[in-house]
């Protein structure tokens, strides 16, 4: 089960993939016990910090996600990968692994968890249920003007999921630029301006502009929203490829289901992957 699988996928900085896996599906395949031979003590040892049985869940399958995931595109058993942190507490390869190309971001909510892996450019990702029990309203106030203004504009039942598309969207464009909430959420703000697009609009205090990032938000199985921001380095748009996988077990790729996007080109396909 822990045998070094082989290479499948090549580094693009033009392409995004996108990989997910659901705790309900390692479930049934049965594979939580192999997980802690893969993990590295740091990361056995924040797994039994946490209190809730659902955080470890997760926290768990996480790790084992992004190791597996890694060995499909470098030769190294999943195992043997080593991670340290950086200057905000997010995971990163050990300078002894010597690859500077690889950009990647992991995301989680009750029941999923994402990552994102590209070459060479910045990106973030987040996922949410509209579902979870959150006090959007309170948080309302955080966002930009025209934010909250095209959200009082909204019913209520269309408000909460319109929160929730806003809310991803910010934290993958925070978490692609690597700065946190050290960018006041109020500083920059996304605009659904048309069926299946989105625009980004920012002021002076992100030192940025619109035109950098390409993004894009999808739909997991009818369920969870997931946004990506990505770096853009050319004008072309990038591809993006998506993938479902259980760690240690079979991958395949999935056709996602697209809401809005800008800057991304029609999603990649690829054959089944499987270890």
């Amino acid at each position: 089960m822990h045998s070094r699988p082989p290479v499948h996928l090549a580094l693009d900085p033009q392409r995004i993939d996108v990989w997910c896996t659901f705790l309900a599906d390692i479930d049934a395949a049965g594979l939580w016990r192999h997980y802690a031979a893969l993990l590295d003590e740091a990361e056995r040892r924040r797994g039994r910090a946490l209190r809730r049985p659902a955080d470890r869940r997760r926290h768990v399958a996480a790790r084992a996600l992004v190791r597996t995931v890694l060995s499909r595109y470098r030769s190294s058993a999943p195992q043997d990968w080593r991670f340290i942190a950086d200057a905000h507490g997010r995971p990163q390869l050990s300078p002894e692994h010597q690859w500077p190309e690889l950009q990647f971001n992991i995301a989680h909510t009750a029941g999923v968890v994402v990552l994102a892996v590209t070459a060479g450019a910045a990106v973030g990702v987040d996922v949410e249920t509209p579902r979870r029990r959150t006090d959007t309203v309170a948080l309302e106030r955080y966002f930009a003007p025209t934010e909250r203004a095209a959200l009082e504009a909204l019913p209520a039942a269309a408000r909460r999921r319109r929160f929730f598309e806003l809310w991803t969207l910010k934290e993958a464009y925070l978490k692609a630029r690597g700065l946190g909430l050290r960018l006041p959420l109020a500083g920059f703000a996304f605009d659904f301006c048309a069926p299946a697009r989105v625009q980004l609009q920012v002021t002076d205090a992100c030192a940025d502009t619109p035109q950098r990032w390409a993004l894009a938000q999808l739909c997991l199985r009818g369920r969870y929203l997931l946004a990506l921001c990505a770096e853009r380095r050319t004008p072309q748009p990038l591809a993006l490829a998506s993938y479902e996988t259980v760690p240690l077990g079979e991958a395949q790729s999935k056709k996602a289901q697209v809401l809005r996007a800008l800057g991304f080109e029609t999603l990649a396909t690829q054959s089944i992957l499987a270890i």
